[in-house]
C-alpha cells in the first residue's frame, strides 16, 4: 500500500527536480574531463627528457655535428607544430577523445624506440623524436580546445592556468626521474615514458567520447576569419618561445663545457624550471588579476632578467636562478595566449586559433637553435655565453613591442565596439 501511494510522490519529485539531477550530472562529467585533460597534460613536455642528456647523447656519437644532436630536442617541436595546426581541423571530423589517445599511443612508442634502440643510431633517435612530436603536437592542442569546449570566461582562464601548472610539474618529475635514470646510461632517461601507460587508462576512462563539433552557423560572425589579436599573439608567443628555448637547448652543454656539473645537474635546473612554472601555473589566476594587461609584458622581462645572472657570472646557482625565472615567464605566457586567441574568436574557430599559437610556439622551439646559432656565430665566437646575451636583448625588446602592440589592438577594439 505505501509502494502506491509514495511512488507518484517519488515520481513529481523526480520531474520538479531534474534540473538540479542534470546539474549534478554535468558536474561530474566535467570533474571527469578535468581529470582526463590533467592526466595527459602532466606528459605533455615529456620530450623535454632530452634536453638533460644531449651532452651524453654528443658523447656518444662523436662524429655527428652538434645542430644534428640539437634536434634530437627541437624535431619535436617542428612536428608539434606541424601537428598542431593538423589536430584543430581533424577534432571537427574525429572525436577529441580518438585524437588524444592516438597522440598519446604514438608518444609511447617514441619513447620506448628511443630505450630500446637509440644507442645503436643517431636516426633511430631522430625518428623516435618525430613520432614523440606529432604526439605532443596533437595533445598540445587537445588539451586547450577540451578546455575552451566545456568551460567558459573565467572559469576557462583559470584551468588554462591549472593546465600550465599540471604540464610543468608533471614535467618537473619526468625531467627528475630521467636525470636519475642518466646515471645508468643516458638512453634509460626513456623509461620515463612507462608514464604513459597509466594517462592512457585514465583518459579512456574519463574523457567522453563526443562527436566532433561542427562550425555553427552564425551571421553575426564572420566565418573562417582570424583577427588580428590571434596573428599578433601568434607572432609574440613565436619570438617568445625561439628566445626562451635557448635555455633547454644549450644548458646541458653549458655545464658541461664549463664543467659545472653532469647529466643530473641539468635534470635539475630543468626540473627547477617545470617546478616553478607550475607554481605559477596554481596562482596564474591571481598573477592575471594583479598584472592585468601586464602579463605577457612581465613574462618577457622575467625571462630576461633571470638569463642576465647567467651571462655575467656563469656558475651552477646562476643556471638554476635563470631556469626558474624562465618557467615563470612560461606559465605566465601560455595559458594567457591560448585565452586570448580562443576569446577572441567564433567558438567554432577556437580550436583552429589554439592550434596556430601552439604551432606558432612550437616552430620558434625548432628554428631556436637554427637562428641563434647563426647570430652566435656572426657576431661572437658561437658559445653558449653569446646565445645567452642575444636572448636577453631580444626579450628585453620584445617587452617593448608587446606593450605598443596591445595598446593598439585594444584601442581597435574600442574602435570596433563604438
Amino acid at each position: 500500500m505505501c509502494t502506491y501511494i509514495w511512488t507518484p510522490v517519488f515520481i513529481y519529485v523526480l520531474i520538479n527536480n531534474s534540473h538540479y539531477i542534470r546539474f549534478w550530472s554535468d558536474l561530474m562529467d566535467k570533474k571527469k574531463i578535468k581529470i582526463a585533460i590533467f592526466a595527459f597534460s602532466s606528459v605533455l613536455m615529456a620530450s623535454m627528457t632530452a634536453s638533460a642528456i644531449l651532452a651524453d647523447i654528443s658523447v656518444h656519437f662523436p662524429e655527428v655535428d652538434k645542430s644534428i644532436i640539437q634536434m634530437v630536442l627541437t624535431i619535436p617541436a617542428l612536428l608539434g607544430m606541424i601537428f598542431a595546426l593538423v589536430s584543430g581541423p581533424l577534432s571537427t571530423k574525429i572525436s577529441k577523445k580518438t585524437l588524444v589517445l592516438s597522440a598519446l599511443y604514438c608518444s609511447f612508442i617514441g619513447g620506448s624506440i628511443a630505450f630500446f634502440m637509440g644507442t645503436i643510431s643517431i636516426y633511430i633517435l631522430l625518428f623516435s623524436s618525430v613520432l614523440i612530436g606529432i604526439g605532443q603536437g596533437i595533445n598540445a592542442t587537445m588539451s586547450m580546445a577540451l578546455i575552451a569546449d566545456y568551460f567558459k570566461d573565467d572559469e576557462c582562464s583559470s584551468l588554462m592556468g591549472l593546465q600550465s601548472a599540471f604540464v610543468n610539474g608533471g614535467s618537473m618529475v619526468i625531467l627528475l626521474l630521467a636525470g636519475i635514470l642518466a646515471g645508468i646510461n643516458w638512453n634509460f632517461s626513456y623509461a620515463v615514458y612507462l608514464l604513459y601507460i597509466p594517462v592512457i587508462f585514465i583518459v579512456v576512462k574519463n574523457l567522453s567520447n563526443d562527436p566532433p563539433i561542427h562550425p555553427i552557423e552564425d551571421n553575426h560572425i564572420p566565418k573562417g576569419k582570424l583577427n588580428l589579436s590571434v596573428y599578433f599573439m601568434c607572432f609574440i608567443f613565436f619570438c617568445f618561445s625561439t628566445l626562451i628555448y635557448v635555455l633547454p637547448t644549450n644548458i646541458s652543454l653549458f655545464i658541461s663545457n664549463n664543467g659545472l656539473g653532469d647529466a643530473t645537474s641539468s635534470g635539475l635546473a630543468n626540473s627547477l624550471m617545470s617546478g616553478v612554472g607550475a607554481l605559477t601555473g596554481f596562482g596564474y589566476g591571481y598573477l592575471k588579476r594583479v598584472l592585468k594587461n601586464f602579463v605577457i609584458p612581465s613574462a618577457f622581462i622575467v625571462g630576461a632578467l633571470g638569463m642576465l645572472p647567467l651571462f655575467i657570472i656563469g656558475n651552477l646557482p646562476s643556471v638554476f636562478f635563470a631556469t626558474a625565472c624562465a618557467g615563470f615567464g612560461l606559465s605566465l605566457m601560455f595559458p594567457s595566449i591560448m585565452f586570448i586567441v580562443s576569446s577572441s574568436v567564433a567558438p567554432s574557430m577556437s580550436a583552429t586559433a589554439i592550434a596556430m599559437a601552439g604551432a606558432s610556439s612550437s616552430f620558434g622551439m625548432f628554428v631556436s637553435p637554427l637562428i641563434i646559432n647563426s647570430l652566435a656565430n656572426q657576431f661572437g665566437n658561437g658559445g653558449e655565453i653569446i646565445k645567452f646575451l642575444i636572448a636577453i636583448i631580444g626579450l628585453f625588446a620584445l617587452s617593448v613591442i608587446v606593450l605598443i602592440g596591445t595598446h593598439i589592438i585594444a584601442k581597435d577594439k574600442l574602435r570596433l565596439i563604438e
